[in-house]
């Protein structure tokens, strides 16, 4: 079988998907398959899987900010802690055997585990409309996506630093500074464990919140801030790692 095509295993885990998924996906023509072979098996173009979550990102982003949002793909919607913590398992496996990234599969799984259990950590009780985080993932592609509709880190910080009142200013006091230890269940320490691990890996992180946007690139971990030109519902993450 030439590279270009994938059996339905490793396109399941290029997707970050189940087989059994990737098989409903198949049957509903959701994602058909490329070709099926003599014996019934189901393989995928490299090319139709790249198209697929080439605008990951930007569905998110649509998702965070849409006044009137819809259910996110169910197998990418983590409406539970314990959902979202079981995805992440299953893609710390799968970064555990990646040929190119499984030396930095333990710093990539604790990024998205601190960012995604933020999600549900400060907007417990509090969700204003869609509960839990949207989770998907690229490893293809060396990207993960993580989104959610809460109150935002504006709000969150607020609780502790009433002075904050842009959501630049509450992006910045969390990425940079130490937020009091009387208060650790706060949104704020571990994003600064978070900057930390970008620059480890040599990775990027773009990050949104309100009508503010984050960057951190390279070993420097560079923090660019700009005002976006959407307001997110919560918040929303990309991590690209290298």
């Amino acid at each position: 079988m030439k590279s270009n095509y994938l059996s339905i295993g490793r396109a399941a885990r290029y997707l970050g998907l189940s087989i059994a998924t990737l098989r409903r996906w198949h049957k509903a023509g959701t994602l058909s398959a490329t070709f099926i072979s003599p014996g019934g098996r189901l393989y995928y173009s490299l090319a139709n899987l790249q198209q697929q979550t080439k605008g990951l990102t930007q569905s998110a982003l649509d998702w965070a900010s849409d006044l009137d949002p819809t259910e996110p793909i169910p197998e990418w919607h983590c409406a539970t802690s314990d959902a979202f913590k079981a995805r992440l398992e299953r893609m710390n496996a799968a970064l555990q055997i990646h040929p190119k990234q499984h030396h930095n599969a333990p710093l990539i799984t604790a990024v998205t585990g601190e960012i995604g259990n933020n999600s549900f950590d400060h907007n417990l009780g509090n969700w204003p409309d869609i509960p839990g985080a949207l989770f998907a993932y690229d490893l293809g592609k060396r990207t993960i996506l993580l989104a959610d509709r809460g109150v935002g880190i504006l709000a969150t910080l607020k609780r502790i630093r009433p002075q904050l009142v842009t959501h630049q200013e509450a992006l910045k006091v969390a990425f940079t500074e130490i937020i009091t230890a009387r208060a650790p269940e706060h949104r704020g320490n571990g994003l600064k464990f978070v900057r930390q691990a970008m620059m480890q890996m040599n990775s990027n992180l773009k990050f949104w919140s309100g009508d503010a946007f984050l960057a951190l690139t390279g070993k420097d971990a560079k923090l660019v801030l700009s005002k976006s030109p959407m307001q997110i519902r919560g918040c929303v993450a990309e991590i690209t790692f290298r």
